[in-house]
């Protein structure tokens, strides 16, 4: 009898039916968290394309664009923690927008930081024929015309949005605001000439300028952009301005260790991965890889400092 209930025993365990869930098993969903043609988007599609050598399952990007980057970032944080459901987000979706609307995840405690991808600068552009040379070019001419100049961001709260109303600010000028959904649509607003200059990243704006139908008059970061070497920065200009936006991938909170360790694994391997990075390279993205702790101290910091920043421009929630 005994004999027999150990036969059935080894046979439960190396039957066909009973087999451990190996992770992954299937695709992983990335959701980006705006639409095509932005940087992110082109981020996150170089992140599933490079994964293809390192990642056993491939990495399948669904796009989830809306309320300046949360949406997408809530759907990551609200999924089933079982590392099939990934995303790629901005710092300002994590580390700005939770102080000004109710989000499903508050704090870098509310997530798994899964990895930093890589940081960017952003600048102020304008169209190839604007008259404007310089950034004081463009504030001198604010100044003497208020609320004339069309000035574009990517939404209200979002980094692009931050460094226009600092710039505001502090050079004391009125401009009117023009909001978009998406990186690709603030380019084409500054293309068609609907607005007078944009904020926005230096991938999105690098191959219009590159063609000759655009110019980029500050980038705001702490250096000169290795892709604008001439172009000088925002404190340069006088403007205490140094906002250096960063993508990160991220997971649900409680992501199981293993599952992590194993998405960490292989996007680690990508970020050092030749090919990838001279593409990012090319379009004004440095890739700069940080792990769960490092990324988690990283977004506190910037947490606790935007707090202060929104607080002082008078943009926190109530």
């Amino acid at each position: 009898m005994i004999l027999s209930f150990l036969l059935g025993i080894l046979w439960t365990f190396f039957s066909p039916s009973f087999v451990l869930a190996v992770y992954p098993e299937k695709p992983v969903t990335l959701i980006c968290p705006v639409g095509p043609g932005g940087a992110n988007d082109t981020i996150a599609r170089a992140i599933a394309e490079s994964m293809k050598k390192y990642f056993p399952k491939p990495i399948v990007v669904v796009n989830r664009p809306g309320g300046v980057v949360t949406i997408g970032t809530a759907d990551t944080v609200t999924a089933k923690a079982d590392g099939y459901t990934i995303g790629t987000t901005t710092m300002s979706a994590v580390t700005i927008m939770p102080h000004q609307m109710s989000l499903p995840y508050k704090t870098p405690d509310d997530y798994t930081p899964i990895a930093l991808v890589g940081t960017q600068s952003d600048v102020v552009a304008v169209h190839s024929d604007s008259p404007f040379k310089t950034l004081n070019d463009f504030i001198e001419y604010a100044r003497a015309n208020p609320g004339k100049l069309r000035v574009g961001s990517f939404g209200v709260g979002h980094f692009t949005h931050l460094i226009l109303e600092q710039l505001k600010s502090q050079a004391q000028i009125d401009v009117t605001n023009v909001f978009s959904k998406s990186g690709g649509e603030q380019v084409a607003l500054l293309l068609g000439k609907h607005v007078d200059a944009q904020v926005l990243t230096v991938l999105e704006i690098l191959p219009h300028v590159q063609g000759g139908k655009a110019k980029v008059l500050a980038v705001c970061d702490e250096r000169r952009s290795a892709i604008f070497p001439e172009v000088p920065t925002f404190k340069e200009s006088g403007y205490d301005i140094t906002l250096t936006t960063y993508t990160l991938l991220i997971g649900p909170k409680e992501l199981p260790p293993d599952v992590l360790s194993k998405l960490q694994e292989a996007y680690k391997k990508v970020s050092q991965d030749p090919n990838f990075v001279q593409l990012m390279e090319r379009q004004g993205f440095t890739v700069l890889y940080e792990g769960t702790e490092e990324l988690r101290k990283r977004l506190w910091k910037d947490y606790n400092a935007n707090k202060g920043v929104l607080e002082r421009l008078g943009e926190k929630k109530k």
